[in-house]
Parts: C-alpha cells; sequence; structure tokens
C-alpha cells in the first residue's frame, strides 16, 4: 500500500500541476477559461502520441535508453507540426475571434518548449517505475514551487494565458536540471533493433490512448457548442475530472510494478484482484478531495455554486474507472495489449453520439457531465472479459 500511496500521491501532484495553469488563467477572464480549457485537452492529446517511449517502458520495464530515444524522436514531431498548424487546430473549435488568437499564442509556446516538457516526464515515470519515492517527492516539490512562482509574475504584471505556458516551460527545465544532476540514468549506446522492439510494445497501448483522446477531444469540441458560459462551465468540470485520471492511473502503474515478478497469469490475476480492493477506496477518496480543492481557484468567474455541482458530477467517473485502470494494468502486465485497440474505439463510439445528442438539448451540459463515466464503465467491463478470456486458456 506505501507504494500505492507514493503513486496516488504523484498522481495527484500532476493533476494539481495540469490545472494551476488553468487555474491562474481562470482569474484573467473568461475568455482564459475557455481558451486553457480547448488548450489543455489539446495538449493532452498529443502528450498520448509523445509518451510512447513511457508506454513502451511501462511494459518492458527495461531499455531505459531506448525508450527515452523513441519518446523524443515522438516529441520533435509533434513540436514541428504544432508550430506549423497551430492556427488550424485552434479553428477546430467554435471560439471567438480573440480566443483564437490567444489559442495559437499558447499552441506555439508549447511547442516550443514540448521536448523539456516531455524530458521531464519520462523521467518521472522512469522513477516511478523504479520505486525512487524520495525523488519523486523532491522533483514534485521543485517543480510547483517553481511554476506557481513564475504564474504568480505572469498575473501579477497582467500577462496573457500564453505567458503561463512560458512559465511552465521554465519550470519544466529546473525540474530537468534537477533529474540529470541527482537521479542517476544508465545511458547505454542505444541499438537499433531494440529501439523497434519498444515501439512494438507500445504500439498497442498507442493506438488505445489516441482513440481514447480522439473521443475526449471530439466530446469537448462538441460542448464548445453549448454557447460561452456552459461551456466554461463544462471547461471546469472536465478539466479537473480528466486531470484527475492521473490519480485513478496510479491504479494502472501500481498493477504494472506489483505484477512484474509473478509469471503464473491466474496467480498474477487474483493478486490483481486484491491490489484492486486495497486501493479503490483510498482512490476514490483521494479524487474527490482533489477535485473539490481545485474548485476553489477554477471557478474564476463563474459561480461558485453552479461550478462545484458540475465538477462533482464530471467527477463521478472516477466511481467507474478504477475497473477500467486495474484490468487495463493486469493485460498489460500480461503482454495482452491487443485488446486495448478496440477498447479505445469503444471509447469514441461512446462517447462522440452522446455528446452529439447533448450539445443541442436542453440541460445538455448533464449530458456531456454522464458520458465519461458511461465510457470508462463499458470499457472497463470489456477489459475484464479479455482478462477473464486470458486467465481461462
Amino acid at each position: 500500500m506505501k507504494q500505492f500511496f507514493v503513486f496516488a500521491l504523484t498522481g495527484a501532484s500532476i493533476a494539481i500541476l495540469d490545472l494551476v495553469d488553468s487555474a491562474f488563467g481562470n482569474t484573467i477572464n473568461i475568455d482564459s477559461i475557455c481558451v486553457m480549457s480547448a488548450f489543455t485537452i489539446i495538449y493532452w492529446f498529443i502528450c498520448v502520441i509523445c509518451q510512447i517511449g513511457e508506454y513502451a517502458y511501462n511494459v518492458k520495464l527495461k531499455n531505459e535508453t531506448e525508450c527515452f530515444i523513441l519518446e523524443m524522436i515522438a516529441t520533435v514531431l509533434c513540436s514541428i507540426l504544432i508550430i506549423i498548424f497551430r492556427n488550424q487546430i485552434s479553428h477546430i473549435y467554435n471560439l471567438t475571434e480573440n480566443q483564437y488568437r490567444l489559442f495559437s499564442l499558447c499552441l506555439l509556446y508549447k511547442g516550443i518548449l514540448l521536448v523539456p516538457a516531455k524530458i521531464q516526464s519520462f523521467f518521472y515515470s522512469y522513477i516511478e517505475i523504479n520505486c525512487k519515492n524520495k525523488n519523486i517527492v523532491i522533483a514534485n516539490v521543485l517543480f510547483y514551487t517553481t511554476m506557481i512562482l513564475f504564474d504568480a509574475i505572469v498575473i501579477l504584471n497582467h500577462g496573457e494565458c500564453y505567458h503561463l505556458i512560458i512559465a511552465t516551460g521554465l519550470a519544466n527545465i529546473v525540474t530537468i536540471v534537477y533529474f540529470f544532476i541527482f537521479c542517476r540514468f544508465k545511458v547505454i549506446k542505444p541499438k537499433l533493433k531494440i529501439l523497434f522492439e519498444c515501439f512494438k510494445c507500445a504500439k498497442d497501448v498507442l493506438v488505445d490512448r489516441i482513440l481514447g483522446k480522439i473521443a475526449t477531444v471530439t466530446f469537448n469540441i462538441l460542448a464548445s457548442h453549448l454557447g460561452t458560459e456552459l461551456y466554461a462551465l463544462h471547461s471546469v468540470g472536465y478539466g479537473i475530472a480528466t486531470s484527475i485520471e492521473a490519480i485513478t492511473n496510479s491504479c494502472y502503474t501500481n498493477q504494472i510494478v506489483k505484477l512484474s515478478s509473478i509469471n503464473n497469469i491466474k496467480e498474477k490475476y487474483q493478486k490483481s484482484k486484491s491490489i484492486s480492493k486495497q486501493v479503490y477506496i483510498p482512490t476514490v477518496i483521494i479524487s474527490y478531495i482533489v477535485a473539490m480543492i481545485m474548485v476553489l481557484p477554477m471557478h474564476g468567474d463563474l459561480s461558485f455554486p453552479q461550478t462545484f455541482f458540475i465538477t462533482i458530477l464530471y467527477n463521478s467517473q472516477c466511481l467507474l474507472i478504477q475497473l477500467y485502470e486495474n484490468h487495463r494494468g493486469f493485460l498489460t502486465s500480461c503482454c495482452a495489449t491487443k485488446c486495448l485497440r478496440f477498447g479505445g474505439l469503444v471509447g469514441i463510439i461512446v462517447r462522440i453520439p452522446i455528446a452529439a445528442i447533448s450539445a443541442v438539448i436542453p440541460f445538455g451540459i448533464l449530458g456531456f457531465a454522464l458520458g465519461s463515466g458511461i465510457d470508462f464503465l463499458i470499457r472497463g467491463l470489456y477489459y475484464r472479459r479479455e482478462s477473464l478470456k486470458l486467465i481461462n486458456q
């Protein structure tokens, strides 16, 4: 349980990290609320592609040099594409002209600073999988302190929301310096054959994550048709709920680490169920506490009671997502990742019709609030079925 709490608290800190810029941005004006939400969803989609090296390392638990190189190749390609196509990307949303301008500038600076962000992300995964708890805590404290300091400087100087992106990039660089000095990362001469092996190990997880994020981005684009005020409410509630997935994702990481030493599939599944029972209630409690805390700085100019209600409703997904994360962790630990591709497709099939209907009906925001939970329930049941099929072979 000790290791799980380290993973969960790390997830909680990442969830808060993802929203700190948005929270500062929400204090600027309602345009910033809409822009930071749209930008954050797009950025998470980009991260899914960039983090292919981390997926490979989660499966292989070795060959960190090749996994890191794979991550950097994907990151540099994404960085170039973001910078070139930033205006086209911003116009997939239904926004005002000023919001398009701010969104495009956010994408420009994130494209420039994407490499340091993903170097930091890979190091986080590396020290987490290797249970270097002290380094995790110090890195989090260093990063948050630096980022909040830079964000505060931006707000005090009446900066725009894209200046917050630059502040986060500077905090990434400071944290990377710490990693290079104090965390021993074994660098060996990479082998092309192993690099391709890493890609093969990661491709199914990558497809699952890409399909899932396509559903998420489409979900958010359709929500932008609710109108500025309702979309702003959705932005806060859904932004917090999506960030909370970093906490529930700790169940996935915990499963991989705990199950890696067990070879017998049936024993592995029984251990997986035992771990799931132990961590379910703590995961839900931590998720709701973080969500309720984040409403305070995130509501900005919006009504606090409305924002609080919508956020609690959106975060009902954390009651269901653990079913999804634990079985996905079990399947990954067994290298049975092919079914993850279909799971990602299920996310699209479930979420998009719910969002399309909710965008045109009265009180449609309630449909958006419940859509993610329904998606995770169906995918979780599918992964459970695949897990049972695997142990009965």
